[in-house]
């Protein structure tokens, strides 16, 4: 073979083999009805995906995607009021999720499955909203965020029978959507603090404070992997609403989507292989998974 025709079989084996990369990593599509959908958690128990989903124009509800099958089902049946922000423990005995108890009010709800006990926690604040629940591993736990006075927003933390609250957070800023790592030892959260929206982590209790991310753009709604290694969370530093995966501690940050649309509300699939998430792509939200790039 003369040094041309060997030239142009390289260049047709790199071409093929960048094409097979491109499509393995290529997102993998679950739902197709096109509608809005948020807040994925994973069961860890199964191989079901809950988020929930705009039903109606006036309805949100808690849904269950089954993988394997496809099916998909109510989480809960006979709800008739919207539903967000689902949080399971490990040993799936107790759930936390979000609920609208009146007009442009929400509350905090936990499910004990094995007594089929719900207890609620109705913080107060006329028509200010709970906005995200993360329950602890054990399930003896919930952090939630909530307005107060000042007009900021910080993390409170009870007991699962949403008793003996006590505030994690004092400051004049926005804190919300947080996390229990999969040990139960850490949270991140996102904050305004510095100005932007960024993400952090503390302890369980509220102390040792570190900044995990700084940019222009905002950085939010964080996940754990299952091994607590690292982080996922969307990021708007680009332009766009897209995926990033960072270490645990802020480091190694790479962007994982690429998607023109948004790409959002990111979970880790308990195999700790996968990222699920929401993604539009021509005007339309449904559920995509792509597999983590490695560390």
């Amino acid at each position: 073979m003369n040094s041309f025709k060997w030239w142009w079989a390289f260049l047709l084996l790199v071409y093929l083999a960048s094409a097979g990369v491109a499509q393995q990593n290529r997102p993998k599509r679950h739902t197709n009805d096109g509608k809005l959908k948020q807040d994925l958690s994973f069961t860890h128990d199964s191989q079901e995906l809950v988020f929930s989903t705009l039903k109606t124009n006036q309805l949100i509800k808690l849904e269950r995607l089954n993988l394997q099958t496809g099916k998909r089902t109510d989480f809960h049946g006979g709800a008739n009021t919207n539903e967000i922000s689902i949080s399971f423990a490990r040993d799936m005995k107790f759930y936390a999720y979000v609920r609208n108890d009146g007009n442009l009010h929400t509350s905090v709800e936990v499910q004990d499955v094995e007594a089929g006990e719900k207890h609620t926690l109705n913080p107060g604040g006329g028509f200010a909203c709970v906005r995200a629940v993360t329950i602890h591993p054990n399930g003896r736990e919930v952090i939630y965020s909530f307005p107060v006075e000042n007009g900021s927003q910080q993390l409170w933390r009870t007991d699962h029978r949403l008793q003996n609250k006590k505030a994690l957070t004092k400051s004049d800023y926005i804190d919300t959507h947080p996390r229990y790592s999969p040990s139960g030892n850490a949270v991140v959260f996102t904050s305004t603090r510095a100005g932007n929206f960024d993400i952090y982590r503390m302890k369980a209790d509220g102390t040792n404070l570190i900044q995990l991310t700084e940019h222009a753009g905002l950085d939010t709604r964080a996940a754990w992997s299952p091994d607590g290694m690292r982080i996922a969370y969307t990021s708007l530093r680009e332009g766009n609403y897209d995926i990033y995966v960072m270490d645990a501690f802020g480091g190694d940050q790479i962007r994982v989507t690429t998607n023109s649309g948004k790409d959002d509300f990111v979970t880790w699939h308990p195999n700790g292989k996968e990222l699920y998430f929401s993604s539009e792509v021509k005007g339309k939200i449904d559920i995509y998974s792509l597999e983590v790039p490695a560390p």
